[in-house]
């Protein structure tokens, strides 16, 4: 019974490692006192959290980049790059243009949510992709606007993460991508129906126009601007956009505009067949969305509450279910209200904060239909402040669509290196591996934990466990574009 349990949990770990780590550290934390930021590692099956001493504020865009393994590179606010040793990087600065700079960069960067995101170049080794805006004064003050400041442009700048020995250089910066009145934040992005290359899309302010980008392996090869749906007027400061981990659904939605859902073409990049419906709101207004792993169900946050669509009913404004309302612990110095959210790696959602927070609420079973879902309030405590941006990013992930409330967490594993053979096994000191390229690979124990780990410059080697106890463990050998195959060995006497 206890073989089986192991094997069982093992299932699970293996599911979840087998995909690229780009997206497995989220970086937080707004003040910059002796314990500054929060890191949330996924690299494990659990969510690990710790503190740590940054320079950066971060506020309402943060932007946060992984290797394929894992490993942090880089995070930003806006203002300027910080690599995985808290350092800033070479050429990194002065990327806060307009009243960005003068105005916000002193203070905690961009404040707009969704103002700045990073993308890995499409068969570019060490490269990356910043996108991000500027923040300028396009309206004459006074003019009973909303808010009065907005973007003019949009940027991308390249980090090659393989110069300065590792530590990484902007080799091309502040290029201007799209120059136009946009909307204040709300940059997303998701796969082409390829796997390899980006779609970005970023809404144009004041009209229901979206402009659209294509990043592929020759960088910034398309941009074209598309309208559809609701206009939007000049409230467009807070809420949130996401699209739907299948690359199908686009979705954009704030307190004043209401629950906007568009199909999306993840060949030609084009949004259609739009739905808008208003939805209860309490008496603020902040705002989130996320989607299940599976697709199907959408989270709307709504300051106090918080609201699950169902994207596959006939009638997706009549399937809203109120899933929790907001409690107030006594325990509980700094009250967290539903603001934004995020899937993660691990298949759960986590939802931060309006103003200075130190919780994160955690929806364990986004895949469960009402009440089902688990909505744990209050789930982890941040060593860090933090307000009220949480990392933007895309699903890197290849989620299983078929997943349903009882399944585990259940990725698409890359099966591309099963030409790899790992011998023997069962095994009592040396583990040999044998493949057609170069590698590394990584052991665990049966708690998940690292034990081991090598890279190897040929196309075949061998290692030795022989100080370790006999039992079970899992391997990944990891390609250098981040595909891994996973498997167990068992450790003999």
């Amino acid at each position: 019974m206890r073989l089986f349990i192991f094997i069982f949990s093992l299932s699970i770990s293996l599911n979840f490692y087998g995909q690229t780590g780009y997206g497995n550290n989220w970086v937080l934390g707004y003040n910059t006192t002796e314990t500054s930021g929060t890191i949330l590692d996924f690299n494990q099956a659990q969510v690990s959290i710790f503190p740590v001493q940054k320079d950066m504020f971060l506020e309402g865009s943060i932007a946060v980049m992984s290797d394929s393994i894992g490993n942090l590179l880089f995070y930003s606010n806006g203002c300027f790059i910080a690599n995985g040793k808290h350092n800033k990087i070479i050429n990194s600065d002065s990327i806060g243009l307009g009243k960005l700079e003068t105005s916000f960069c002193m203070m905690g960067g961009n404040p707009m949510t969704q103002g700045i995101i990073a993308l890995p170049g499409p068969f570019q080794n060490d490269l990356y992709y910043l996108f991000y805006t500027d923040i300028q004064s396009p309206y004459e003050f006074p003019t009973g606007l909303y808010f009065p400041l907005a973007p003019l442009n949009l940027y991308y700048c390249i980090i090659d993460m393989n110069k300065n020995n590792g530590e990484g250089e902007i080799v091309i910066k502040n290029q201007i991508l799209v120059s136009d009145t946009l909307s204040r934040g709300m940059i997303e992005a998701t796969k082409h129906e390829n796997g390899h290359d980006w779609w970005i899309i970023i809404p144009k302010s004041h009209s229901n126009c979206y402009y659209t980008i294509r990043l592929s392996k020759n960088g910034v090869d398309t941009s074209f601007l598309q309208c559809t749906g609701k206009v939007w007027g000049d409230n467009d400061a807070t809420g949130q956009v996401v699209f739907s981990p299948n690359g199908r659904k686009y979705v954009r939605s704030n307190f004043f505009n209401g629950l906007n859902i568009f199909d999306f073409d993840f060949k030609t990049g084009l949004l259609s067949s739009p739905i808008n419906f208003e939805f209860e709101h309490d008496t603020f207004y902040y705002s989130g969305a996320s989607f299940s792993s599976n697709s199907r169900f959408l989270y709307i946050t709504a300051f106090d509450k918080i609201f699950q669509f169902d994207i596959k009913a006939e009638n997706i404004s009549a399937s809203k279910v109120l899933i929790g309302e907001l409690v107030f612990p006594p325990n509980i110095s700094t009250i967290t209200r539903f603001n934004q959210s995020i899937l993660a790696p691990d298949g759960k959602i986590y939802i931060g904060g309006t103003s200075t927070y130190t919780y994160l609420h955690v929806i364990h079973n986004p895949n469960c239909k009402g009440t089902d879902c688990n909505l744990e309030q209050y789930a982890l405590e941040t060593p860090s402040y933090n307000v009220y941006g949480m990392p933007n990013m895309p699903h890197y992930l290849e989620w299983n669509e078929a997943d349903t409330c009882d399944s585990t967490v259940n990725i698409i594993v890359n099966s591309s290196l099963d030409e790899f053979v790992v011998f023997p096994n069962p095994f009592r000191e040396e583990v040999h591996v044998e493949g057609n390229f170069p590698f590394s690979i990584l052991v665990f124990d049966s708690f998940g934990k690292q034990v081991y780990s090598k890279e190897f410059e040929t196309k075949s080697g061998s290692f030795s466990l022989d100080n370790y106890s006999n039992g079970l463990y899992s391997y990944q050998i990891i390609k250098k574009n981040g595909e891994r195959k996973i498997g167990m060995l068992i450790k003999i006497e």
